[in-house]
């Protein structure tokens, strides 16, 4: 059965597995037997990794990327933490979607499951 899924990645990008392998899991369930909606949050210290200077590759994040968007899912960053940490909308990657406080507490509210990297 289908489910809404949002996976966040709360971690700073470099020097950790979280944010490559939160994507990596994201991807997984997207592919999955049932397709599930998955949408990924960059949230608290994983705005960094929402940026376009961020080198991708490094982190191995093209292919997850790829393989979620071509299942369907949805990249936001919260806006509210952006504030927090001064990240400029500007710097954000043109794939993701910068989303309100307000609407990325409404994204893991009506979540039928949430994973946390």
């Amino acid at each position: 059965m289908k489910q809404d899924v949002s996976v966040l990645l709360t971690r700073a990008p470099y020097g950790r597995v979280h944010v490559p392998e939160g994507l990596r899991a994201a991807r997984g369930v997207a592919a999955g037997f049932d397709r599930h909606d998955v949408t990924v949050v960059f949230t608290q210290d994983g705005v960094y990794a929402a940026r376009e200077s961020v080198d991708r590759a490094a982190l191995n994040m093209p292919g997850h990327i790829d393989d979620l968007l071509r299942e369907g899912g949805e990249m936001v960053v919260d806006a509210a933490a952006m504030a927090e940490r001064g990240v400029q909308e500007e710097s954000i990657a043109e794939d993701i979607t910068v989303r309100s406080g307000e609407t990325v507490a409404a994204i893991i509210r009506d979540a039928d499951y949430t994973l946390d990297f």
